[in-house]
């Protein structure tokens, strides 16, 4: 049965309204998953306008994982500065129903391939919380790099600050 296939693929303008609800419900189920401060400000208008706007960048992704016509994950590249920034900024999250699943795996592994294939990114990094060992074992699993001996503080969405680590993925070399 088809509805039984997890798939993933760019997120599209249509997919507006349920990537807003998939970021939300992210945010209630996960105090290590963060987003941009504005997010319940965000209408579905200008959702779209930002997935069309991305699509048409070679630093900038979404990702999403569906399951029917569900979204069930997200994965995300933001350039860091502007549209020639050489280092892109990775998110990844799943609905803590498909945790253990490989899915995070997937995704990560489809932002590194459009990253060699499509991106004209030369690196991307990411910030993972030390508590997340799931996530810390899958980004050293698939290449990344700590950046630093030591962790370093950020906040959660809680505002506790929890210690963190950078890390790096070098995708075309100068």
């Amino acid at each position: 049965m088809a509805e039984d296939v997890v798939s993933i693929r760019p997120a599209e303008p249509e997919d507006a309204a349920r990537l807003l609800a998939l970021v939300r419900a992210l945010t209630q189920q996960s105090d290590t998953f963060t987003v941009d401060e504005g997010l319940g400000q965000l209408t579905e208008a200008r959702e779209r306008e930002q997935i069309e706007q991305i699509t048409r960048t070679t630093t900038n992704i979404i990702l999403v994982a569906t399951l029917g016509e569900q979204l069930i994950g997200i994965a995300t590249v933001q350039a860091t500065a502007d549209i020639t920034a050489a280092e892109g900024e990775v998110g990844v999250a799943v609905l803590k129903a498909y945790w253990g699943q490989g899915l995070g795996t997937a995704l990560v592994e489809e932002l590194i391939r459009w990253a060699q294939d499509f991106s004209t990114l030369k690196r991307l990094i990411l910030t993972v919380q030390c508590r997340n060992q799931r996530a810390t074992q899958l980004y050293l699993h698939q290449g990344f790099q700590p950046q630093a001996p030591e962790p370093h503080p950020v906040l959660d969405l809680n505002g506790e600050q929890v210690p963190a680590v950078d890390m790096v993925l070098t995708i075309n070399a100068d």
